[in-house]
This record gives C-alpha cells, sequence and structure tokens, in this order.
C-alpha cells in the first residue's frame, strides 16, 4: 500500500550501505522521515526533525542525524521538506457507519462558503449517477455559510440544478429541500398532508415550495432507495477515503437514528479482509439490536457479552450514546424509578466492564446522571472504565468536579461550530461559553475533541481544531469565548482520545512503541493564522506505517 514515490523518497543501494555501515536488521528502520517539523504531541509536546518505522511502529524518534543512523539497506528514506507531521487524529464521536451506506451519492458541504459552488457540486454528483439514483447532501452544513447567498432553496433552484435526478437536501433534523423530481419519486404533491406541527411548506398560491420541516422529511427520505451490499462495500471505502484525506485515522462510532445492525457489516466485512485503513471503534446500544429498549434488555446484553479492549482496527467496548432512552427525557424530567432502573444498568457496566458513553447536553440531566454514578461508585468503583459525558454543551463547573472526582472523561463536539451568531445571541452571555471547554481544562478534566459528524457537523478534523482554537464558526464569526491553544486542542484531538478510547499504548502520539499513524499537513500547525487553521489539510496520511491518502 505504501507510495515509493512520496516526498524525494529513495532506497539506499548496496553501495550506499556499503559506505554508510547502517545498523544490523534487528535496529534497522523500514522507513525514515527526516527534514520536517514532527509534533510528538507526547507528554512534554516535544517537536522533532524526524522519526523512523519499523513494520507498523514507531521506533524512534529525534534528530536527523540520529534517525538517519538507522537506515540500512533496503530503508525507505523520505525528505518531508520541512513539513509539519502530527500524530493521526481520532474522532471520539461520529456518526460513521450511518453516513457508509449514502456516501458514493452524497454532496459533502463542509468548508464550502459559495452557494453557488455548493449547488455546482450537486449538478456535477447527478450528471455522474446512473437512472434511479439521487443526490443527497445530508447535513453538515448551514446557511449562515454561503458568504453570496444564504436564502432558503426552493424548488424552482434545485429544478434548475437536476431537472431529471430526484435531489434531496437535509440541514441537520431541522428541515429539508427536495427538487420537483424526488417530491414524485417519493409521491408527494400539494394535497399530501402529514399530521402533527411539522409540515410540507407551501407558497401563498398553495404549491409546494420543496421545503419540509420537521418529522414531516420522512415523506422524502423513506423513499431515498436503499443498497446492495456489493454498492455499500464500495460507498463503505469511498467514505474511508474521505476521512483518511481529512487526516482522520481513528473514528468513534456511537450508532444513532436509523442505524441498525446490518450497518456495520460492510465495515466487518472491509476489516475482515484486511481492507479497513480507518480504525473503527464503536459502541453497543439498543438501535444497533442490542439490548433493546427496557432496562432488563440492557443489563443482559452487559451481562452476556465482553467489550473488546484488545481490537486495533474494529472493535467495541462501549455502550451509548444513548445508554437508558428515558434519560433523553424532552423537558427533562425524569422518574425516580427511571433513575433506579438507569442506576441498575450503570452497576452491570461497572461489573462486566463496559465504558458508558452518555449524550449529555443539559446540565440538569447531568446532574441526576452524577447522582446515580457517585452511588455506583461506592460499591462498584468506575474510576478506571472512563465512563464519558459526551456533548455536554451546558455542563456547569460543580459538574464538572463531580465528574472528575469519579474519574469520568468528557467528549467534546464541534456541532455547535453550525450554530449562528443569531442563536448564540437569543441565549445571552452563556451561549458563548457552550461547550465550556476552557473551563473543562483548566478545572484539570480530562476531555477529548470530536465532530458528531456527520448530520449535524463536519467530520473534517481540522474544521474541529480551528474551531476549539478560534472559536470561530463555520459562518466565520466567534460564537465560543471558551477557547484553547493548539497544543491543548491537537492533544484532546490526538493522545486524550486514545485514552478516552483505552488505545493510549498504541495511538495518540509519535513515540516509540506505539502506532505509525501520522499525517502530513500542507501547512504548520503552528504558525498559521488562528483563522486559517480549519483551512489545514493533509497532503499524506498513514495508518500503521501504510499509506492511506497522499497527494505528493
Amino acid at each position: 500500500m505504501r507510495s515509493y514515490n512520496t516526498i524525494a523518497t529513495t532506497v539506499l543501494t548496496l553501495s550506499g550501505l556499503a559506505a554508510c555501515n547502517g545498523p544490523p536488521d534487528a535496529t534497522m528502520a523500514d522507513w525514515i522521515l527526516t527534514n520536517g517539523q514532527v509534533l510528538t504531541v507526547d507528554a512534554d509536546f516535544n517537536i522533532v526533525q524526524a522519526f523512523a518505522i519499523k513494520d507498523d511502529r514507531i521506533l524512534a524518534v529525534g534528530s536527523d542525524d540520529a534517525i538517519m543512523a538507522l537506515a540500512g539497506f533496503g530503508t525507505e528514506r523520505t525528505d518531508l521538506a520541512g513539513r509539519t507531521v502530527v500524530p493521526g487524529l481520532i474522532d471520539n464521536h461520529m456518526h460513521f457507519v450511518r453516513a457508509t451506506q449514502q456516501w458514493y451519492r452524497h454532496v459533502r458541504w463542509d468548508g464550502i462558503n459559495s452557494r453557488a459552488q455548493a449547488l455546482e457540486l450537486v449538478k456535477e454528483r447527478a450528471r455522474t449517477l446512473p437512472e434511479g439514483e439521487w443526490v443527497v447532501v445530508i447535513g453538515g452544513w448551514t446557511f449562515t455559510q454561503f458568504h453570496d447567498n444564504n436564502a432558503l432553496f426552493t424548488v424552482a433552484e434545485l429544478d434548475e440544478v437536476s431537472p431529471d435526478i430526484p435531489v434531496y437536501i437535509q440541514e441537520g433534523y431541522r428541515r429539508g429541500f427536495a427538487n420537483s423530481a424526488a417530491l414524485r419519486a417519493a409521491g408527494v404533491t400539494r394535497n399530501t398532508v402529514y399530521p402533527g406541527r411539522t409540515s410540507l411548506v407551501k407558497d401563498n398560491a398553495g404549491n409546494l415550495t420543496g421545503e419540509i420541516v420537521g418529522g414531516a422529511m420522512a415523506l422524502v427520505t423513506d423513499h431515498i432507495p436503499g443498497v446492495a451490499d456489493d454498492v455499500w462495500d464500495m460507498s463503505l471505502q469511498q467514505t474511508v477515503r474521505s476521512l483518511n484525506r481529512m487526516g482522520l485515522t481513528t473514528v468513534y462510532d456511537v450508532g444513532g437514528n436509523s442505524v441498525t445492525p446490518a450497518h456495520y457489516d460492510s465495515v466487518r466485512r472491509a476489516a475482515a479482509n484486511d481492507d479497513l485503513s480507518l480504525r473503527v471503534f464503536y459502541s453497543l446500544n439498543g438501535q444497533t439490536g442490542v439490548g433493546g429498549g427496557s432496562a432488563d434488555e440492557i443489563i443482559a446484553a452487559l451481562q452476556s457479552l465482553n467489550p473488546d479492549l484488545a481490537g486495533l482496527r474494529f472493535a467495541q467496548f462501549g455502550y451509548g450514546e444513548t445508554v437508558y432512552r428515558p434519560m433523553r427525557a424532552q423537558p427533562w424530567r425524569v422518574s425516580q424509578s427511571d433513575l433506579n432502573r438507569f442506576k441498575a444498568i450503570a452497576i452491570a457496566a461497572a461489573e462486566n466492564g463496559w465504558q458508558l458513553h452518555e449524550h449529555s447536553q443539559r446540565d440538569e440531566k447531568i446532574r441526576d446522571m452524577l447522582s446515580v454514578f457517585e452511588i455506583v461508585d461506592r460499591t462498584h468503583p468506575v474510576g478506571e472504565l472512563r465512563w464519558t459525558i459526551a456533548h455536554n454543551d451546558g455542563i456547569s463547573a460543580d459538574s464538572v468536579l463531580r465528574a472528575i472526582d469519579l474519574g469520568m472523561v468528557f467528549a467534546v463536539h464541534a456541532s455547535r461550530r453550525n450554530v449562528s451568531q443569531e442563536r448564540v445571541r437569543s441565549a445571552g452571555e452563556p451561549g458563548l461559553h457552550m461547550p465550556p471547554i476552557r473551563t473543562i481544562h483548566d478545572l484539570g478534566g480530562i476531555w477529548g475533541l470530536g465532530s458528531d459528524a456527520t448530520t449535524v457537523a463536519s467530520p473534517n478534523p481540522f474544521h474541529t481544531l480551528g474551531w476549539a482554537v478560534s472559536g470561530r464558526s463555520a459562518s466565520g464569526v466567534q460564537t465560543l469565548v471558551e477557547t484553547v491553544s493548539r497544543e491543548v486542542a491537537l492533544t484532546a484531538h490526538t493522545r486524550t482520545n486514545a485514552y478516552i478510547l483505552f488505545r493510549e499504548d498504541d495511538l495518540g502520539s509519535l513515540e516509540p512503541g506505539k502506532l505509525a499513524d501520522f499525517v502530513v499537513l500542507d501547512r504548520d500547525y503552528m504558525t498559521v493564522p488562528e483563522a486559517e487553521i480549519e483551512n489545514l489539510r493533509s497532503v499524506m496520511t498513514v495508518v500503521a506505517g501504510e499509506i492511506a491518502y497522499s497527494e505528493l
């Protein structure tokens, strides 16, 4: 898989070996990369010139001279030409498998600031798809990111882009937009009625505008064609390559709406065939057919299955992000009986070594959840289980400290990068502190960065890093004041995430003995202006010493 034409790469000849008296085979590197700025992201955040790889792991890091001394016959040598290298980026909370089914027909608008360009991408995708296909844009974007025109889409506008191929565009979970071909394929007309407060939007003459609000989106999405296994396998590979291209080497999949056990079959097939250039860890939950919905079913699953703390390519070890559905009550009202059931689930998880990964945005919920965990901890210590508070947008400093006392960790997500400036203003001063990243960090919390992609956020880790450092939203305005330094943000997206995922001995930093997962960047992460961190990109992504993506 490794390319031998990458960045001035040469292989030593026999005569070269004789001249340099290379090391014995036992210590000879397979690949050395020199003349770079290598951000090791070790505990001291050391920056070195070079590193060496043997088999699939880091052999050594250090100066050019020290690493060159590890070259021998057959060693591949790469001149990084001053480029910056970072550890492979890890996303601690992504709805990955849900995206794989439709990625091949999906258009991503992450980082696109022109409406005209966004629609041109839809037009291009429509040209490439066969009859009977759809073009979909399922979230990850916001109208405010379009600097040229951020008005709502109209059916006429979408018909002009694609008159024959159905097009469906969804803005988060809020609303969707369909062209006439999609409405026809779904059998939706001006006379279609959807019960409840959600609706098909009509103009003053009673004609459909193409906008579909809330639950009524199912009138169209239910008619998007399914895919055969071979198509899904192809789409999975496209998804993986796209994420590799962004610099991602590891994701933690947390299920999500509409996910079924079948969503993992394609990943399982790729892993079995040694054809998975992305480490995929995933959580179990009722949505994926494990544990059903009742507390008794969940407990039975936690007792009968075993978490996998050893797998390094495709493995599961957690339960969530919805551990127990009543804990997601809206508005926040959970009965004592449901809290007792949640406690029983937590005890079963603690007894059987499961990590709990719980979606918790509101502090009211977090406080009650912590009260349950504090009771559990008296008889079943949870400190080594790395139970995770995910999202945590509204968590208070008091709750952060309580969670730290329990040994819990925090998964912070960039989903609020797509929140509009107006929405932040409507929340007042607290809105600028969601999520309270710096507070969690300053109080000593162990926290990592993730995206919550792909429907509500961009999967691009540099969008997440740029947001955490600058506080800039996708539209380019500052909507977060709880920012952190570049070093802290990069650590959170690499080494700390490896800890959260129980893989700190193998992943997360460029240190001897760890797996050779790394990314070569087009520019220097440490010196580009804060506003440009989100525009950084990988020019080479390597997983276990094998090139997963390269444009060099």
